[in-house]
């Protein structure tokens, strides 16, 4: 996810004058002049009409025509990213979810053999943090070169050694039949119960200790163990912990209606009590929500308890669940806390205020990306989350405290919002469990895996469902440096895998083509790594890049110098032959087996450079930005031809940001495009709000725009902020689209100053009843991170005169709609 892009007659004169930016806003009631703001910047070129002679009172026209573009246009998607528990990734109705069956651990990594003999493998990455025989007892498989397919168990492991490069964890097996060679890739994998209360913050004194405890579960968990606190012996005592909503300074979920905490418990020894208490602790003392002191009985039993919560977003501060045992020896399992009962409109096990943003954003595609999933097996994926183990793959760390994301709770989020679904198919899966999951979601409820879907409540195929299920094998699989343990960086070792993955997919008698996109990601700034991907590839249906802009920041000296740039470098990606986004389409369709070219990931990418905590927070999630991010979409749409395109992503409050000149700690306000969802604020940023106005306007089919007149431009001088050149980088952006009568156009305005005269032409130009929407601010550099500065406009025109001038303020995105014929 790193980078590697109001109506009048006819005038008969028009005057340009000096206004007021209100007066802008204005000019949708009141265009009896043509005004323009001018205060300084980059200037429009001469317009590009026939003779090159025009003057700053030059119109420029758009032609909407009835030409079909393309067809199959989508609404523009977003990703879910991860869940946790201090910001806005904290969706779903189960607030205590890291660990909530106090379950065991899963480990699946790739390796690459950078050193190699008959008996070992040596991984390259010298900061992997596995202890010695960490994989022990592992299995293993080849998964590319002479190897490949051949498995086994390992015998031991060496820990990495961070003072030698390359130098990374060796793993030790017996002799095979065939050597593997230097760089090719191995699976690992291995099961760790245990460690029940990972995932949970726990507290002991006295000699108190916790145990996982295997034989001794209670009759209606679906689990394999649960957690034993002993702590019946004198002076003894313990706590077991889960907090939520401790981002500082902001609340990301305010408690407000009906709860019900649940539980399992037994008393095994000792007075057998538990308190239990659920408080929000904040710099004015704590908010006490629940405080049962629980006696419980020599058998498992389940325990609830409701309570009711008012807050009104002025309480900041960590909530906190504990349970305390002093004096006891207790068994606990399956904790949840939740809304009492699930709202009517929400059939799925995410908040209801997330379901509500989503459906209020109407993304065509939701993508599954969720870290905590990529070690994961499919079988784990789809079991309910009270027996989901943790399952981990980083070479970062060496055990997991949360549960991952389940695939079922995603598909329901899909079908409530109505979004395709794209699903990132772990990178160890095997042909055998691809074949599974093609049968879990398109196979009838009489097989094995549509068995198991139905006992989740869904009885009917997902292929039923959706137009369409996405697939794509691992995420990333490029980027060793942030996915180490997942990734596989080469082109054609990872083709080659992907291709026996989808050959596998297709070999399902429950594959159904049409109804699946079989997805290879790809690195976005290397066209040629495409090109080979492809080449050793198969089986595929679409090739997948994440072209972020804005990565470097360094030049805050003016909004020209920030905002120039960041309109300019859509179109120099995906417009000019130039642009790698360009070159990636090519490499897309001249495969020997064409490829879609679809976008798993876009967004800035503002996360390096020299630029001020100040500079990037009036910069990153401003208006300006909102507009560059949703014309770098368009532009890809049109010029390009993608048409399934996924915003990174819902959640996420702030990054980390690199500051190169003085190297001070900085945060950068991505790359969530909301700031909360039923917090302190409940606000969206500008991204979100032009992602959703352009679903309003995308319609099936993409009709071709002409813009001729005045049609200004600007040369983009080599920028320091991400080395940005372009010249007659195009003011005006166009976009139409069409739906049987039903019509839309989408028109940008990337001036940063100036407003732009337009008006209408063509067979396909609205006329009659035409409702007016439009997103734009004061200011450039306004962002809604703490009031709603920026904010979409409605107007309804009756009899509109596509011929009249309609006067486009500066950074604006406007969207017309009406009925063709009327």
């Amino acid at each position: 996810m790193k980078k590697e892009h109001l109506f009048l007659e006819p005038l008969a004169i028009l005057r340009v004058i000096k206004c007021s930016r209100a007066c802008l806003l204005g000019a949708l009631i009141a265009p009896l002049v043509i005004v323009g703001c001018n205060s300084g910047g980059a200037q429009p070129n001469k317009a590009a009409n026939s003779d090159n002679k025009s003057t700053a009172n030059d119109i420029t026209d758009v032609d909407v025509t009835n030409t079909v573009l393309l067809t199959g246009a989508k609404r523009l998607g977003i990703n879910i990213g991860g869940q946790n528990y201090y910001d806005s990734g904290q969706m779903l109705r189960n607030l205590v979810f890291t660990n909530p069956g106090f379950e065991g651990e899963t480990w699946q990594s790739i390796l690459r053999c950078e050193g190699i003999t008959t008996t070992t493998c040596t991984d390259p990455n010298q900061w992997n943090q596995w202890p010695a025989n960490f994989l022990q007892g592992a299995r293993f498989e080849f998964l590319s070169g002479a190897a490949a397919g051949i498995t086994g168990t390992v015998l031991s492991s060496l820990p990495a050694d961070p003072r030698q490069k390359d130098q990374g964890v060796t793993i030790r097996y017996s002799p095979m039949a065939k050597s593997p060679d230097l760089d090719d890739f191995v699976l690992v994998k291995q099961t760790i119960p245990g460690n029940a209360q990972a995932g949970w913050w726990t507290n002991a004194y006295g000699g108190a200790r916790f145990l996982p405890e295997f034989s001794d579960l209670a009759p209606n968990s679906p689990g394999k163990q649960a957690l034993k606190v002993s702590a019946s012996g004198t002076g003894q005592g313990a706590s077991v912990s889960s907090y939520f909503d401790s981002f500082a300074g902001h609340s990301f979920v305010q408690l407000k209606g009906n709860y019900r905490l649940f539980f399992r418990a037994k008393g095994v020894a000792g007075n057998r009590e538990v308190r239990v208490t659920l408080r929000r602790t904040t710099d004015h003392g704590a908010e006490l929500f629940l405080s049962k002191t629980v006696s419980l009985t020599d058998k498992w039993q389940d325990y609830s308890f409701g309570f009711s919560a008012s807050e009104d977003g002025t309480k900041i501060g960590t909530v906190g669940l504990t349970f305390d045992i002093i004096g006891a020896d207790v068994l606990l399992d399956d904790v949840s806390l939740t809304p009492s009962a699930p709202s009517s409109d929400n059939p799925t096990a995410f908040r209801d205020e997330v379901v509500r943003t989503l459906r209020q954003l109407r993304p065509g595609i939701l993508r599954y990306q969720d870290g905590d999933h990529l070690g994961s097996s499919i079988d784990n994926l789809i079991a309910v989350p009270f027996a989901r183990v943790r399952a981990g793959f980083s070479e970062g760390s060496s055990h997991q405290d949360m549960v991952p994301l389940g695939l079922h709770e995603f598909l329901q989020l899909c079908k409530a919002v109505g979004a395709e679904p794209w699903f990132n198919l772990p990178a160890g899966i095997s042909q055998t469990e691809t074949k599974n999951l093609i049968e879990y979601l398109s196979g009838s409820a009489s097989t094995v895996y549509g068995a198991k879907r139905a006992s989740l409540g869904q009885a009917a195929a997902w292929t039923s469902v959706f137009p369409l299920i996405h697939l794509e094998l691992g995420n990333e699989e490029w980027n060793a440096g942030i996915f180490a343990g997942s990734a596989m960086p080469d082109p054609t070792a990872y083709g080659q895998r992907a291709k026996e993955i989808f050959v596998a997919a297709r070999s399902s008698p429950y594959y159904v083509a049409n109804k699946f996109d079989l997805v290879l990601g790809t690195f976005t700034v290397n066209p040629d790594w495409t090109q080979k991907e492809l080449a050793s590839s198969g089986g595929y249906d679409s090739t997948a890049v994440a072209p972020y802009t804005f990565d470097r920041f360094d030049d805050a000296s003016s909004d020209e110098a920030i905002f120039g740039p960041m309109m300019a470098e859509p179109e120099m990606l995906d417009s000019r032959s130039s642009g790698y986004m360009v070159k990636q389409a090519k490499a897309a369709r001249s495969a020997s087996h064409p490829a879609n070219l679809s976008v798993y990931e876009v967004n800035l990418a503002t996360s390096i450079g020299k630029a001020s905590q100040t500079d990037i927070d009036r910069t990153v999630p401003s208006m300006g930005a909102g507009l560059a991010l949703i014309d770098h979409m368009l532009l890809m749409m049109r010029d390009l031809g993608v048409t399934t395109q996924s915003v990174w992503s819902l959640p996420g409050y702030s990054n980390n940001f690199a500051n190169s000149s003085d190297h001070k700690p900085e945060k950068t306000p991505l790359f969530g495009v909301v700031v909360d969802m039923g917090g302190a604020t409940d606000l969206r940023r500008p991204q979100y709000l032009a992602e959703q106005l352009a679903n309003t306007a995308i319609l099936p089919t993409m009709l071709q725009t002409r813009v001729t007149g005045a049609n200004p431009t600007w040369d983009q001088k080599l920028s320091a902020n991400d080395d940005v050149r372009i010249d007659g980088a195009h003011y005006l952006q166009t976009f139409a689209f069409a739906d049987g009568q039903r019509r839309s156009l989408i028109v940008l305005n990337l001036s940063r100053t100036e407003s732009i005269p337009m008006r209408f032409s063509g067979d396909g130009e609205p006329s009659g009843t035409v409702h007016i929407s439009r997103l734009t601010s004061e200011k450039i550099t306004d962002n809604n991170e703490e009031q709603a500065h920026v904010a979409t406009t409605d107007n309804v025109v009756h009899g509109f005169n596509p011929r009249s001038s309609n006067v486009l303020p500066p950074f604006s995105m406007t969207v017309y709609t009406w009925t063709a014929g009327r």
